[in-house]
């Protein structure tokens, strides 16, 4: 059964809508300025609701499951039509949303307006789109009485951004059965976020066929000194010492590293420059190279995140008064390692950078994942995305953030960033990721939805 695509793409237009009116927000707490006036509370339980209902309406069946109040996740499955059927595909997605100041905001965050063929809205790219055409793909494969060899698997999940406690490492520790056949096996593949939209560098169009992240490692900091009145200063100051620390972390040298994925992919980009200083390890003509060779700011830093572990403070507490010299205080770092750093010896070099005035301990350690980028359904990807855009190239990449591919990990389940979309040179779409005035183009949708159509029932079928 051939399918409609303008009146397909039009569904997923209204399910983005849909979703992004749902104010989703994480952390879910009830404190209405970090979903623009509104209550968050129960908001992913609400939008895997809405999933579950849109599944069940196409004939597939699905639930909604909470690991805790509000906090809801919904399954979907079209079963296997073969007698022998192959290990699963899954295709994964998130719920929840990054909070808004929606004073800063051109259109209400939450109000999912379509503006001369852009869906504005927190979601929109992070990435509720990406619900939206994989809800519309399952009703389509529902629908269409085609063969499959395999089941599909709908997972979208709460507390993404969090790091999933309440979503994916939750269910993958409590409930493995989810992401694996009625014989125990767990799923073939799963298709996520942050890979095959494009990207353009001096006219060369790339889609992003994402393969690896980064690993990650939270941390805190601690610090304790003698409180005092903040009229009689003295050395024995913990936000002085967190402030220091923040400081030796934040200006600490980078050696460039070059990974293979890492290497091909500046390759595919015309960067060859950069890998070459990259290569010589000079962190400064590295830098330069890139200056001089990637106009956006934006995809700059991201290119210059993939040459180096990274190690980022941001958040810093310490007292409680202005005019009290607290006794402790604590710092929150994030640090993102390349998938050949020894996490472990990566975190002694960070003590022995801040020195015995401040701790350092990590909170969670994620490991780096990394799947083969020649696997049958990666091959599917390049050729879909050949066929929809025969003046680009596919490549394979590595992310420097973190996604619940680290959690389906534990599970040995490769899973794959990809939610095709062509995206104008213009559309800042990187700029957009937990940033004001969050919005993407139809246009992208329409390009995208065949494309991951056919990957799905490709892979599906025999």
């Amino acid at each position: 059964m051939s399918v409609a695509w303008d009146g397909a793409t039009d569904e997923v237009v209204e399910h983005l809508r849909a979703l992004i009116r749902i104010p989703s927000v994480n952390p879910p707490d009830g404190r209405p300025g970090l979903a623009g006036g509104r209550d968050p509370r129960g908001g992913e339980t609400a939008a895997a609701r809405y999933c579950a209902d849109v599944l069940s309406s196409a004939g597939v069946e699905a639930e909604v499951l909470e690991a805790a109040p509000g906090r809801g996740s919904c399954f979907g499955r079209l079963p296997a039509t073969v007698g022998d059927p192959d290990p699963p595909l899954i295709l994964l997605s998130h719920l929840d949303v990054v909070p808004v100041e929606a004073a800063a905001w051109t259109w209400d965050p939450f109000a999912a307006e379509v503006v001369n063929g852009v869906v504005w809205g927190r979601g929109a790219v992070d990435m509720k789109q990406m619900i939206a055409m994989e809800l519309a793909v399952m009703s389509a494969l529902a629908k269409s009485g085609a063969e499959r060899s395999r089941d599909v698997i709908f997972a979208a999940l709460a507390d993404e951004e969090a790091g999933g406690a309440y979503g994916a490492l939750h269910w993958v520790r409590e409930r493995p059965d989810l992401f694996a056949d009625g014989a125990g096996r767990p799923a073939a593949a799963a298709l996520n976020e942050v890979g095959g939209y494009s990207m353009t560098i001096a006219g060369r169009r790339v889609y992003t066929i994402q393969v690896a992240e980064k690993g990650v490692i939270w941390t805190r900091l601690h610090a304790t000194g003698t409180p005092g009145h903040g009229s009689m200063p003295h050395a024995d100051n913990p936000t002085v010492k967190l402030a220091r620390a923040a400081t030796r972390l934040a200006e600490r040298s980078a050696r460039p590293h070059v990974v293979p994925v890492v290497h091909d992919f500046l390759v595919a980009l015309g960067l060859n420059a950069v890998v070459a200083a990259a290569e010589s390890g000079d962190e400064v003509a590295t830098r330069a190279a890139l200056e001089a060779s990637v106009e956006d700011p934006v995809l700059r830093r991201s290119l210059d995140a993939m040459l180096r572990d990274t190690v980022t403070p941001t958040v810093l507490h310490s007292g409680q008064k202005m005019n009290v010299i607290p006794g402790s205080g604590d710092g929150e770092v994030d640090v993102r390692t390349l998938p050949d750093t020894d996490q472990t010896a990566f975190l002694e070099e960070l003590r022995a950078l801040v020195g015995d005035e401040v701790t350092v301990e990590p909170v969670m350690m994620m490991p780096p994942v990394a799947w083969p980028s020649d696997a049958p359904i990666v091959q599917l990807m390049d050729e879909a995305l050949r066929r929809a855009d025969p003046e680009a190239t596919p490549a394979p990449m590595m992310i420097t953030p973190g996604t619940d591919a680290k959690a389906l990990g534990l599970l040995g389940i490769p899973t794959y960033g990809f939610m095709p979309l062509r995206l104008d040179p213009e559309t800042p779409f990187l700029s957009l990721f937990h940033a004001h005035d969050e919005r993407l183009p139809v246009s992208a949708l329409r390009f995208g939805l065949p494309v991951l159509h056919e990957v799905v029932s490709r892979f599906v079928s025999r």
